[in-house]
């Protein structure tokens, strides 16, 4: 009787102890796992000129905005962040297929797909993503495969800086 009781109690706390560490890890990993960062070998302006370049090369997407961060934080009341750029990007077809339905509208909050490139104070320059791939999951079905054909167009664009989509 001793230890089955013995055994239901190391049971129950190995259970709780599991739950406890799995909330610790995903709260540690999943600032990483939303957004990726990958360094350019290019210097700040030949990294935008070169993903506009391919972002408009790509058949179906164009880049809509491209946003000078550090002017806009700058003129509204913050100080200078150095070089710092948003470039908004955008697919017509994944936007009227993702954009369809009532139910998927809301997604349009996420819309058009974005990427920061910024100079770190070391001089070197980076780029960052949301990860398509966690993205996708968290949402799942049809979403999840717009996203998936969407991403692996973003990977071949980006195929310079070695951008690959992955959960972990």
């Amino acid at each position: 009787m001793k230890t089955k009781i013995l055994i239901i109690v190391f049971l129950f706390f190995g259970f709780i102890a599991g739950i406890i560490f799995s909330g610790v890890v995903l709260s540690v990993s999943s600032g990483e796992m939303l957004a990726k960062e990958f360094k350019s070998p290019y210097d700040f302006d030949k990294t935008v000129a070169v993903m506009t370049e391919r972002i408009n090369g790509k058949d179906g997407w164009h880049v809509t905005n491209i946003i000078d961060q550090n002017k806009a934080v700058s003129e509204n009341g913050g100080f200078p962040i150095g070089n710092f750029k948003i470039i908004k990007y955008c697919h017509g077809g994944y936007s009227a297929e993702m954009l369809k339905t009532d139910d998927r509208k809301k997604i349009g909050a996420m819309m058009p797909k974005s990427f920061a490139v910024y100079e770190k104070s070391d001089g070197q320059v980076f780029v960052a993503t949301m990860n398509g791939a966690v993205i996708g999951k968290l949402f799942g079905g049809e979403v999840e495969k717009i996203i998936e054909e969407s991403s692996l167009d973003i990977e071949s664009i980006m195929r310079f800086v070695n951008l690959k989509y992955t959960l972990f």
